[in-house]
């Protein structure tokens, strides 16, 4: 550790006390207050690259009807095949209108064994595999974003929500044709299992 000493009368300060001044001196540079920077930047996207996605539900899809934050709506899913194959691929499309400017959030699906074994196939992830963020979602849009997963053995109960970070969730604030689970989570419906 640096310690001034007192100066030599013939040399003048010594160096220690200048090496101490700079030290100082270098811990005092100013930085921008970080809580005055303006509201974070919108995601950008190339809207003309999401031909694929900026699509409306098919009416062969299951409405629901349900909304999130009262900004997204879940309009319908599809399930394709139509009914669960064992250990064969699945894609499940949902269908989100967006009716309010978003945060960045991400979209979370539960598919839980209806037979109550606990087994469940998670599918957190950001809307169209990652190319379209909430936060880039424009009112009036309509969102497919497709889901593939390979089922087990039985049926499965179908919930999703939003969530930002932890546990923090974005309200469900009317469930349409689904049910609330109390959680901010919405029970979609049940994905069938073919006969």
């Amino acid at each position: 550790m640096l310690y001034p000493r007192a100066p030599d009368r013939q040399n003048g300060p010594p160096v220690r006390l200048g090496i101490l001044f700079i030290a100082l001196s270098l811990g005092c540079i100013e930085r921008a207050y970080e809580g005055a920077q303006g509201p974070p930047a919108r995601a950008q996207v190339d809207r003309s690259a999401l031909r694929d996605v900026l699509v409306p539900p098919p009416s062969d899809a299951t409405a629901v009807g349900a909304m999130f934050g009262n900004a997204a709506e879940l309009l319908a899913y599809k399930l394709e095949p139509p009914a669960l194959v064992p250990g064969q691929r699945s894609k499940l499309t949902l269908y989100w209108r967006c009716r309010a400017e978003m945060e960045p959030w991400h979209i979370f699906v539960h598919l839980d064994d209806a037979t109550g074994t606990g087994e469940r196939i998670h599918a957190e992830h950001d809307p169209a595999a990652g190319r379209f963020p909430t936060d880039a979602w424009r009112p009036g849009d309509l969102i497919a974003d497709s889901i593939p997963f390979v089922p087990g053995q039985h049926p499965l109960l179908f919930f999703l929500g939003f969530y930002s970070s932890g546990e923090n969730r974005l309200p469900l604030t009317s469930p349409g044709r689904g049910r609330d689970d109390g959680n901010n989570r919405l029970l979609a419906g049940i994905l069938p299992l073919a006969r």
